[in-house]
């Protein structure tokens, strides 16, 4: 039973009236890295790229008012106000679709992987990004030692396969840690850093927890760069 609570009490949760369509930790851990980047910047300009219900939006809103924010709403169900609103299919060339004068900020959170191309996003954000502008892009991470446990025994990451298509509402695309960097590199991008994540352990039921303990014990000893990340949050460029 105490598996199963910590387990849904990373999803469901709101900030205010708004849903979160994620971990509500990296939405925490997102909004700590802008805020160290770019707190005190008085005058911004930010695109919060895929928005979902818009709730780090408002996040952003609510604590920098003066910033000029802009939201992209592609499946319309932003319930955030005041913001000016895209709505703009993010697998096609959907960079002249934006401002031409681009943006200081562009936040990703937990897109990537819902999306046909990681190459191709990656380039078309790259031409959205001003000179000394960043990109705050999150995922989840296939490395950590629950998604090989995971793929072991299913076949696939902890968020991906078929269950985590259809819980994650289309998780179609896995892109870990070493071919983000790889790609973001190749996009023309000179930063790329890991610079926040979320942890596995309330992810972890009974059933996993067993399987750890029988298979750790022999795998430990071959396993490279493991490590217990749920979602990877990069800064990038």
């Amino acid at each position: 039973m105490i598996f199963s609570r910590a387990r849904r009490s990373v999803w469901g949760r709101s900030y205010g009236q708004l849903p979160i369509k994620s971990d509500y930790r990296v939405h925490d851990a997102a909004f700590e890295i802008i805020k160290h980047v770019a707190g005190s910047t008085r005058s911004l300009k930010v695109l919060d790229i895929a928005t979902g219900t818009g709730a780090f939006a408002q996040r952003l809103a609510d604590n920098f008012p003066a910033w000029d924010l802009q939201i992209n709403d592609f499946e319309r169900q932003a319930l955030i106000v005041n913001s000016r609103r895209h709505c703009i299919d993010l697998n096609g060339d959907f960079s002249q679709s934006f401002d031409e004068d681009g943006y200081d900020l562009i936040v990703a959170l937990e897109i990537i992987e819902h999306l046909e191309n990681a190459w191709h996003f990656l380039r078309q954000i790259r031409k959205l990004v001003r000179k000394d502008g960043y990109l705050l892009l999150s995922t989840p991470n296939g490395d950590s030692t629950l998604d090989r446990l995971t793929y072991l025994f299913e076949g696939h990451p902890f968020y991906f396969g078929e269950r985590g298509y259809t819980n994650s509402a289309g998780h179609i695309t896995h892109v870990p840690d070493w071919l983000l960097k790889k790609i973001a590199a190749s996009s023309g991008y000179s930063r790329i850093e890991l610079s926040g994540a979320v942890d596995t352990s309330p992810l972890i039921g009974l059933g996993t927890v067993l399987k750890l303990w029988l298979t750790i014990p022999f795998a430990r000893f071959y396993m490279r760069n493991r490590n217990d990340r749920s979602i990877n949050i990069y800064l990038c460029k």
